[in-house]
């Protein structure tokens, strides 16, 4: 018997989840429960997820244990291991990973495998309206060059020089799978110091972020591993790295400056409630206490 809190359960030989959410689907209810946290309002989502390793994504990307995150509906037992291995790291504060032992039942390595296919592009992903996005300038980049670009093009509103953990690797890239992938552009994004940028930009900055990220990379001749600049893809995702990277404070600061406008956080709400809502695998109807 392995156990974490309250949850509880028998760990038999490992079974087959059935699939869990898209990454669409995923990253709007983030959006939901960030923009929620940052109104101080709650939310609780009218579906959610059942699926253990998409609970796990969840925390992680939100940095709640799953204890503290509003879950409504039973998550699904097909797997006894990985509802306890994602339990066990979904409930750490902040979240952990359980690592990428290939030895280990099939289960994470298969939702992976679906979440970054459906994520492909960031074509399917939810994009409202948002100003604010981050730069990451990763170690032995041309940072003063890149950050001349962005700032062609955004307006600075923080910038801090770290070194990357572990950790905050797996929580900036929770889907990446297979020992040898993870491991290296871990070992890459600790290798040295990166920069952090705040961005301001237009409604669509992080749209426009996304795109101007591939042509950044292609002028300064990035390769498949040291590809320099991280940008996220989608404005639930930002509003997360911000978060990870620049610091809590630091996105309630911003946010309560920039994206405040009750306009616009609506306009967010309602288009993640879309995608949130819409029928699919993996998920449990519950009463709607909405908020925000």
């Amino acid at each position: 018997m392995r156990g974490h809190g309250r949850v509880a359960v028998v760990v038999n030989a490992p079974g087959t989840l059935p699939p869990g959410w898209d990454r669409a689907r995923l990253t709007a209810a983030l959006g939901l429960l960030l923009e929620a946290r940052l109104r101080n309002r709650p939310e609780i989502l009218q579906v959610w997820p059942e699926h253990p390793w998409d609970r796990w994504w969840l925390a992680m990307r939100t940095g709640t244990p799953l204890t503290e995150l509003p879950a409504t509906a039973p998550v699904l037992t097909h797997c006894p291991d990985c509802v306890a291995r994602a339990a066990l790291c979904a409930g750490e504060r902040p979240p952990s990973h359980p690592g990428d032992d290939e030895s280990a039942c099939a289960c994470r390595t298969e939702w992976a495998t679906a979440m970054r296919a459906s994520g492909t592009g960031g074509t399917c992903l939810p994009r409202p309206p948002q100003r604010l996005t981050l730069a990451l300038l990763k170690p032995g980049s041309p940072a003063g060059a890149l950050r001349a670009r962005l700032r062609g093009q955004f307006t600075e509103l923080a910038c801090n020089e770290r070194t990357l953990t572990a950790r905050e690797c797996a929580r900036l890239y929770p889907d990446a799978y297979g020992q040898g992938f993870v491991a290296e552009r871990t070992r890459y994004l600790t290798s040295g110091p990166v920069q952090v940028l705040v961005l301001l930009g237009p409604p669509h900055a992080v749209d426009f972020g996304d795109r101007l990220k591939h042509v950044l990379r292609l002028a300064f001749e990035a390769g498949p591993l040291i590809n320099h600049l991280h940008m996220p893809d989608n404005p639930a995702e930002a509003l997360a790295d911000i978060a990870l990277l620049a610091g809590a404070d630091t996105l309630a600061h911003v946010y309560e400056r920039w994206e405040h406008d009750d306009r616009r956080h609506l306009a967010r709400m309602a288009s993640y409630r879309t995608y949130v809502d819409r029928p699919g695998p993996g998920t449990r109807m519950a009463a709607s206490r909405r908020g925000g």
